[in-house]
């Protein structure tokens, strides 16, 4: 059984709702230490997807996680929502995959995994990851349904139907086997996904869902999945007016005011906290902790 621990690293204010340079300087003193030092308490070595301009603002943060032993991954070029890689053309995928993938190989050296900001992928992305050269995606999350919470909620339909286990991706849908050489890790879910902003939103519904993924696992070797950010151990208080980044009305209430709102419950220490609880729950269950390129050599070792 596999535990994947997985981490988004990206200059997104969650109380501003919008992406801010000085949040890169917050996780840098802040938000990494604390997430390096519980993930070494319990020994575990993750996989932590940079957006390429994190990594351009903050070199010693990408280096200060290969000092920790971790595997480092893209997360696109920025996590702007006008950026999302499923409105990009082509050419446009390919080109942020070459920049980012430069700018963090100029720190980590060569890098193999990717995650597209917001989940966003099409069946584009596809042929623009084997032109890049990474191996892996983990942007699917199979059975999630966020409903109108979450730009290109339409899109993320597809989810609904995508294979639960690891696969590797077709040319013609995201959501189905194929013959691409992009191995899809799909982020843990059922309905609701395995993650720090569900963990923080409901720590009652994420234990729920806790212990049917690690059952899951245990009878089908499907690894377990969790996704987290780093802006998510920085401490905030006090009110504030989120940024609108849709016109329309209902993506506005949804996406931005209310999942907004719910975003902003137990980060800093409490999140740390629920996270602690998981990681050693895994531990205490059986689960080895794998990066995903660990993981991806010991599928297709698995495979032949």
């Amino acid at each position: 059984m596999y535990f994947l621990m997985t981490v988004d690293v990206e200059s997104f204010s969650i109380p501003l709702n919008r992406e801010d340079p000085g949040v890169v300087k917050q996780v840098h003193e802040e938000g990494l230490p604390r997430l390096l030092s519980l993930l070494a308490k319990h020994d575990v070595c993750g996989t932590f997807y940079f957006t390429g301009t994190f990594a351009e603002a903050s070199p010693e943060s990408v280096e200060l996680v290969c000092e920790h032993g971790h595997e480092v991954g893209c997360h696109g070029y920025d996590h702007s929502p006008h950026r999302a890689f499923d409105v990009l053309s082509y050419e446009e995928q390919l080109n942020d995959l070459k920049k980012a993938k430069a700018i963090i190989e100029s720190v980590a050296g060569e890098i193999v995994s990717f995650r597209a900001p917001a989940l966003r992928i099409n069946e584009d992305t596809v042929r623009a990851l084997e032109e890049t050269g990474f191996r892996t995606d983990s942007s699917v999350c199979s059975q999630r349904f966020d409903g109108p919470f979450t730009f290109g909620s339409k899109r993320k339909l597809k989810w609904l139907f995508a294979p639960r286990r690891p696969y590797f991706l077709s040319y013609d849908s995201i959501a189905k086997k194929g013959d691409s050489k992009i191995l899809e890790i799909p982020i843990s879910a059922l309905l609701l996904s395995f993650s720090g902003t569900v963990m923080r939103r409901s720590p009652l519904l994420t234990k729920i869902l806790q212990r049917y993924l690690f059952f899951e696992s245990k009878q089908n070797d499907k690894p377990v999945v969790f996704l987290f950010h780093p802006n998510e151990c920085l401490e905030f208080k006090g009110k504030v007016i989120p940024t609108r980044r849709s016109a329309n009305f209902f993506e506005y209430l949804f996406a931005d005011l209310i999942r907004q709102k719910l975003k902003l419950k137990n980060l800093g220490m409490v999140s740390l906290k629920l996270l602690d609880e998981i990681l050693a729950s895994a531990s205490e269950y059986g689960f080895e902790f794998l990066t995903v390129k660990e993981y991806e050599i010991a599928y297709k070792t698995h495979q032949h």
